[in-house]
């Protein structure tokens, strides 16, 4: 029987890397790698980076791996710090509000904005249907689950017409999901399995108005146990 998806949220394990398909210099192909392990929780907040052991692991040099590492500190990614070598940088409270924040206000704007203009298309609702199997479907590790994770809630926010808003949003998604990563194991309000569940079925009866209401609550539910992570850890490490 496939696990629920709260329950893989309760039961989150240290993920394999999935290398992702090739991009067309290597140093993006290096900086890839190194983002997606990062954002996927492989490399976990705080976590020292060894370039020989990455590139050992990664089969690449450890030239470019290094300055992938300068690279990702500009996307604030990564820390470099004078005698100490590089590391993940850890999960800010402060950041991920501000994340969330914006997601609060643009999601479900781009949610109403996609069920209106997905309303008379049948595909919009099957394609948020098929997410949300694979979303529910058994995962071989919690990579795949948060990539599944990820495709659900872009399907809901697909028809959206205003591609200015739309990118926004993906961009926000894609960078709130290492913050996903560290809300798995954390104590959440809610059942997020049953959020999602509640999405499609909103999605699929054309209710835009309790779409919107259980995606709003859904993304604050994600946003207060995450600061609670990264307050608790800010705690522990003085």
């Amino acid at each position: 029987m496939s696990p629920s998806p709260s329950a893989l949220h309760r039961s989150a394990t240290r993920p394999a890397v999935v290398a992702p398909s090739s991009p067309p210099t290597r140093a993006a192909w290096v900086d890839q790698l190194l983002r997606r392990a990062i954002l996927s929780g492989e490399l976990q907040p705080g976590e020292k980076l060894l370039g020989e052991k990455l590139a050992e692991q990664w089969g690449v040099s450890p030239t470019p791996l290094r300055e992938s590492f300068q690279r990702l500190a500009g996307e604030g990614l990564v820390v470099i710090e004078p005698q100490r070598g590089a590391r993940v940088a850890p999960i800010d409270a402060a950041a991920a509000v501000d994340v969330y924040e914006l997601r609060i206000l643009l999601d479900p704007a781009a949610l109403r904005s996609s069920m209106e203009a997905g309303a008379d298309d049948a595909e919009f609702a099957s394609n948020v249907d098929d997410a949300y199997r694979r979303l529910t479907t058994r995962h071989r590790s919690i990579v795949s689950f948060h990539d599944a994770h990820l495709a659900f809630h872009l399907s809901l926010v697909a028809a959206c017409p205003n591609q200015l808003l739309l990118r926004q949003v993906t961009q926000l998604l894609e960078h709130s999901q290492r913050y996903h990563v560290v809300s798995t194991v954390a104590r959440r309000a809610g059942d997020p399995g049953e959020e999602h569940r509640a999405l499609a079925e909103a999605v699929r009866d054309g209710d835009t108005t309790v779409a919107v209401r259980t995606l709003t609550a859904h993304l604050r539910a994600t946003r207060d146990s995450i600061v609670a992570v990264a307050r608790g850890a800010a705690d522990v490490h003085g």
